[in-house]
């Protein structure tokens, strides 16, 4: 007698493991790999052409990461090349093919990008104030290398770390007081949201109303974003947003 097909070892059988790109554009490790041109695309310029600029989500984590000793930032690289051996092992384990998912999610976050800024100003009244202020006077680079930074290093804080640890507790939460689960996404995405307006004001910039609704709904949007499509995607659009803001005439 012929025997059935045995599950594999994630429990699973193959041909029973969702696929396609909606699902693989979600996965932690795609998300990593997909994200990884633009990061080094930021390492170069920010080196090369514009050295003192530096968001404040990445000073934050270097700040943080030296907390912890001398050798911190040598155990952090050590630890984000693991991260990242991992994640190729992954891909290549589940035959995904990401270098065609990747441009995908690119494609995906330059759509969303510049969809972003008038989803948001269409929530808040408050913000056309501040989309009608034209950029402050740094050079082009400055900004598209800001523009970089903020959305790798403000969706690795906020997005992926802060929301993601506000999901786990709010998920403890709702089944100890037997809350429908939305609830935790809800609270994640909000008090996320607002944590990521404050901060550009506890890094220095005046405390403004209008910029601080904005941002706040931006933050909502991009929340909303990374609970149905994940990092990868989030990154990119928080990124071509930007550099849309100071490209546009």
């Amino acid at each position: 007698m012929a025997k059935s097909r045995a599950p594999d070892e994630d429990g699973v059988a193959e041909a029973e493991r969702p696929s396609g790109y909606f699902h693989w554009s979600r996965e932690a490790s795609m998300g990593l790999f997909a994200v990884m041109p633009l990061w080094l695309c930021y390492l170069v310029m920010r080196w090369q052409l514009a050295p003192d600029e530096r968001n404040g989500a990445e000073l934050f984590l270097l700040q943080q990461i030296g907390r912890l000793g001398e050798s911190a930032h040598l155990y952090a690289s050590a630890a984000f090349v693991l991260m990242t051996a991992v994640a190729a092992r992954s891909l290549i384990k589940h035959k995904i093919p990401w270098s065609r998912v990747a441009a995908v999610i690119a494609l995906e976050g330059l759509v969303y990008g510049v969809m972003l800024g008038p989803i948001a100003s269409a929530m808040t009244s408050s913000a056309n104030r501040l989309l009608s202020t034209a950029p402050q006077a740094n050079s082009m680079v400055a900004n598209l290398v800001g523009s970089m930074g903020a959305g790798i290093f403000e969706e690795l804080v906020f997005r992926l770390g802060l929301m993601s640890a506000l999901v786990w507790l709010g998920m403890r939460a709702v089944r100890g007081w037997a809350l429908p689960r939305w609830v935790a996404g809800v609270f994640a995405i909000v008090v996320s949201a607002l944590v990521f307006s404050w901060f550009h004001h506890l890094c220095g910039e005046p405390f403004d109303r209008s910029r601080f609704v904005f941002r706040t709904m931006a933050g909502v949007l991009l929340g909303l974003l990374m609970w149905v499509r994940g990092y990868g995607v989030c990154v990119y659009t928080h990124t071509v947003y930007n550099m849309y803001f100071y490209l546009r005439p």
